[in-house]
């Protein structure tokens, strides 16, 4: 697969401890720099020899002194003749979102579902794992309706189509039978869990995965590195539901790793032989075709 452009999981907030923190995705250097209680994220390459502002580089009101020849490098102010561009970023709790292209159908609605999601719920980090496939494959599990049986163990997985939804995002619906999850164990012994998953860009993926009195939101991403990429997840739950983050953070720690049994070993250029069960991955694949590079 291809780098594609889009909105991305950049970073989680465990990773953001510094004013100044190097980033980079899909071979593009950036910088999230912090401004009062803002992340804002800019390219990271000085423009005067390419040096990456974040591995040495000091913040100066607003510029950076370029750690190579000393240029004051402006944030943002693009007339200026040492300048980085800033990219759009949206923040939800501990996940920080940036878009990496600014083609006029790269948003997909995610700015307005991400807007919601952060005030809605309490969202915290729970995954940031490196994976040997490329960042596509991530984000494809989701629509992926077979290997939820098979790598997960979901006794009964029922429904799972994909369709387009309003904004051009890519949704995949359905239900999960399965025991029932430590916090519902009082309440019943099976659980029916509702499984919505919309894509927004080939690396980014929201999940609310539950039954409609207790849903919780999966945010997971993927950044290309040049090796694979990073894989990041987030959980998000109402904020009366809190004491269900740490069972949620160990499921999806848990289940991320049986993931990375099969991707750490899959040949990305073996023959593809589609079946019918495959018709949501076909989908996902278009749906990814639909996209232009990172600008």
């Amino acid at each position: 697969m291809t780098s594609h452009g889009g909105w991305f999981l950049l970073a989680l907030e465990e990773e953001l401890t510094e004013e100044l923190t190097p980033l980079s995705a899909c071979g593009r250097s950036l910088i999230a720099v912090r401004d009062g209680d803002r992340i804002r994220v800019f390219d990271g390459a000085c423009p005067h020899r390419g040096a990456h502002l974040g591995y040495g580089g000091k913040l100066d009101g607003g510029c950076v002194t370029c750690p190579f020849h000393g240029k004051r490098i402006s944030l943002g102010d693009t007339g200026r003749r040492w300048s980085v561009a800033e990219l759009p970023t949206e923040r939800a709790g501990a996940a920080l979102f940036a878009r990496l292209s600014d083609g006029p159908g790269d948003d997909r609605g995610f700015q307005q579902v991400i807007k919601q999601v952060a005030a809605d719920l309490v969202v915290v980090g729970a995954v940031i794992q490196p994976v040997a496939v490329p960042a596509e494959y991530v984000v494809e599990n989701a629509f992926d309706a077979e290997h939820f049986r098979t790598v997960h163990l979901v006794p009964s997985v029922r429904g799972m189509r994909a369709t387009l939804g309003e904004h051009g995002e890519l949704v995949i619906a359905g239900e999960f039978r399965t025991k029932a999850p430590p916090w519902e164990k009082e309440r019943r012994l099976d659980f029916a869990s509702r499984f919505v998953a919309r894509a927004f860009s080939p690396h980014l993926v929201v999940t609310e995965l539950g039954d409609g009195e207790a849903p919780y939101t999966i945010i997971t991403g993927a950044v290309p590195d040049g090796k694979g990429c990073v894989g990041r997840v987030a959980i998000g739950v109402r904020p009366g539901q809190t004491g269900s983050l740490p069972a949620l953070i160990h499921g999806a720690k848990y289940a991320f790793d049986q993931d990375r049994v099969v991707w750490d070993h899959l040949d990305v250029n073996a023959p593809q032989r589609f079946d019918a069960g495959d018709a949501p991955v076909i989908a996902f694949r278009q749906f990814c075709a639909s996209f232009g590079a990172p600008s």
